[in-house]
């Protein structure tokens, strides 16, 4: 397979679109996060050219008008999601697509989830914000503090081209869902024990796709 290519679907070929709420699209073990950042970040750069107005010619809530004037419309924003095993290169996919894609924001599941037992709440989150987002709203999750093992501050989403990247997010009905190929246990654990953590037991987190 060529570093142009990812699997849809279970087929080979250029990055195409899906039936369902949203695209999905499978990055291949072979490619690697710089090349599948490249072959994506296209496909991202259309999302915003697509995105339009949340709504138009319908009636304001307040009888102020409608949210075709301009100044009232909500301006709706693409939002990605990227899934896959703990340390199947999630989160260095989704830095290097913003490496390329200026304006972009990236959330990550790992800093909600709700403690070890927190995958459906945490991809509930992520629903949540995806459906204010591709709204045209600002949005909030509430911090999860990994050390004290307890709810932490409330964290505001300003309304930006997001990609949410984590274990439950290919649940999210983003604009383009995107599901890294499982590496093999013995690499996952080589880099989740390498890489940085921004909490307590981060490299520890495996969750399935098909937890929910």
């Amino acid at each position: 397979m060529s570093s142009a290519e990812v699997s849809v679907n279970g087929q080979s070929g250029p990055i195409a679109g899906a039936p369902g709420r949203g695209a999905r699209v499978t990055v291949p073990v072979s490619l690697a996060p710089d090349e599948a950042a490249r072959d994506l970040a296209p496909r991202l750069r259309a999302l915003i050219d697509e995105a339009a107005p949340a709504s138009s010619g319908e009636a304001y809530p307040d009888g102020s008008g409608t949210y075709a004037d301009p100044a009232i419309t909500p301006c709706r924003v693409p939002v990605v999601a990227i899934d896959g095993y703990s340390g199947s290169g999630k989160s260095t996919l989704a830095a290097a697509l913003v490496s390329l894609l200026p304006g972009w924001q990236i959330l990550h599941l790992d800093d909600w989830y709700p403690g070890w037992d927190g995958l459906a709440a945490g991809a509930q989150v992520a629903r949540h914000i995806c459906e204010d987002l591709r709204a045209g709203c600002p949005s909030s999750y509430e911090a999860w503090d990994w050390e004290a093992d307890a709810p932490g501050v409330i964290v505001d989403v300003p309304v930006a081209p997001t990609i949410i990247e984590g274990c439950g997010a290919w649940d999210a009905d983003a604009d383009l869902s995107i599901w890294i190929e499982d590496p093999g246990e013995d690499e996952r654990r080589r880099r989740a024990l390498a890489r940085p953590t921004r909490h307590t037991g981060n490299a520890g987190l495996t969750m399935t796709k098909g937890a929910l």
